[in-house]
């Protein structure tokens, strides 16, 4: 078994959640607790992608904090588990959804469909260059409602930069994490998707080549 790890507020504060044998890096309660300090009243009533989303911690505490919905991201089979026992240990399955897929790949089954998000939460492995691939894509496909925002976790010496349709607009550093938040430049209107991410099928289980 993982280590416990702990909702840090908000309806399922003081929940406790399992964690993933092997490699999977949760995020860490100093690193959530600044994350979401910034992101603050964002969160309420907002839609969040959780992609690389490992035991589902930062999506789970984005709907503690009042998010409408969150869909959840991982190709991983033990994390989707996870991600299934931990939203059941908060009683929180009827405002989230998982897909066991790649980041990538969600993001554009998402824009495939004219479906956008408020938040993406992002925390790929560091060095991975998937994390580049989840800016370059959120941007280009304009996964983000206007204005919202892309929140990456990484290595405090893995700066991603500024792309098409996201503009790096605060970086903060805790440790050797850095967190780089990414707004949506998208001039698009304001009006709420009619479908929520939550409602959309997933992508089709059929290997990506």
């Amino acid at each position: 078994m993982g280590i416990m790890l702990r909702i840090g507020t908000g309806i399922a504060r003081g929940r406790r959640l399992k964690s993933v044998t092997g490699d999977i890096r949760p995020t860490g309660s100093r690193v959530r607790g600044s994350l979401f300090d910034i992101l603050s009243a964002r969160i309420v009533d907002g839609t969040v992608l959780d992609v690389c989303a490992g035991t589902g911690i930062l999506g789970i505490e984005a709907l503690s904090r009042g998010a409408r919905c969150c869909l959840f991201v991982d190709r991983d089979r033990r994390a989707v588990r996870t991600i299934r026992d931990n939203l059941d240990r908060c009683g929180f399955r009827g405002s989230s959804r998982i897909w066991m897929t790649d980041a990538i790949r969600s993001l554009d089954h998402l824009a495939d469909h004219a479906c956008t998000v408020d938040i993406i939460l992002a925390d790929p492995p560091y060095g991975d260059p998937v994390a580049r691939g989840i800016v370059r894509t959120a941007g280009e496909r304009k996964v983000l409602a206007p204005g919202g925002l892309l929140v990456l976790e990484h290595r405090e010496d893995d700066q991603p930069e500024s792309c098409e349709g996201l503009d790096l607009v605060r970086s903060r550093k805790i440790g050797d994490t850095a967190l780089s938040f990414f707004r949506s430049v998208s001039a698009a209107t304001m009006n709420r998707p009619e479908v929520l991410p939550i409602d959309l099928p997933p992508p089709s289980s059929r290997t990506r080549r």
